[in-house]
């Protein structure tokens, strides 16, 4: 891994599969959406590879995968709304190295901001509840805007919000979509090695740096205890 970009100035986070593992929350609201249709539940497997396109593309999916017709998903996702704001963080965890480096970063006067496709909605309460909100000062979801990674917007909005040139933030993320929407500022973009990528592994052309914790990051960005 070669020495992180000079420059950079602020950094922006994808929420679900980088800073937290939400996935038996999410799989748990699904699962009661697709029990009230009197259909199987989806395994957590499935919901691990599914996230990361927003509640619309979950729910679409697991209607697709239990052969439901495609005109209930608007009415499965807005039976998941409800479900989810129920159960936003009854098992979700931040993944192991989020609080150190966060507070190291935050610490030493990183902007931060999270940059995520989940509805805004859920951001800040599920941050909120981990006790990671504190860190942010910028929060951006998959509703925010007319459009969501990988297109390039939600990171430009959030980096003028942080009052930092785009280019001079770094993405960190674990899937494609993040992938796509830095080059697309252009930008610099990290990756975690875990989280959900849907079966794509993340270390591709365009990617600084691949990290199995964000302690590491804060090592690759030079960011002192």
């Amino acid at each position: 891994m070669s020495a992180a970009p000079a420059g950079l100035r602020a950094v922006l986070f994808d929420l679900d599969g980088t800073l937290v593992d939400s996935a038996p929350d999410l799989g748990a609201a699904l699962n009661a959406v697709l029990a009230e249709r009197g259909v199987a539940p989806v395994t957590e497997a499935h919901v691990r590879r599914w996230v990361g396109n927003g509640a619309r593309m979950l729910v679409s999916r697991a209607v697709a995968a239990r052969g439901l017709p495609e005109s209930a998903a608007e009415e499965a996702l807005a039976a998941f709304m409800r479900h989810y704001e129920r159960r936003l963080c009854e098992r979700s965890r931040p993944y192991p190295g989020v609080v150190p480096a966060l507070a190291r970063l935050h610490g030493a006067g990183w902007p931060l901001a999270c940059v995520t496709n989940k509805p805004e909605r859920f951001v800040r309460p599920l941050l909120a509840a981990l006790g990671l909100q504190a860190y942010f000062s910028v929060f951006v979801g998959g509703d925010t805007l007319a459009r969501k990674k990988p297109d390039p917007m939600p990171l430009i909005f959030a980096a003028e919000r942080l009052g930092v040139p785009p280019r001079a933030t770094l993405m960190v993320g674990d899937s494609v979509a993040d992938v796509e929407a830095a080059i697309a500022v252009p930008c610099t973009v990290a990756c975690v090695d875990y989280g959900y990528n849907g079966g794509h592994h993340t270390a591709q052309a365009g990617v600084a740096a691949v990290v199995s914790s964000l302690v590491q990051l804060c090592d690759w960005l030079n960011v002192t205890e």
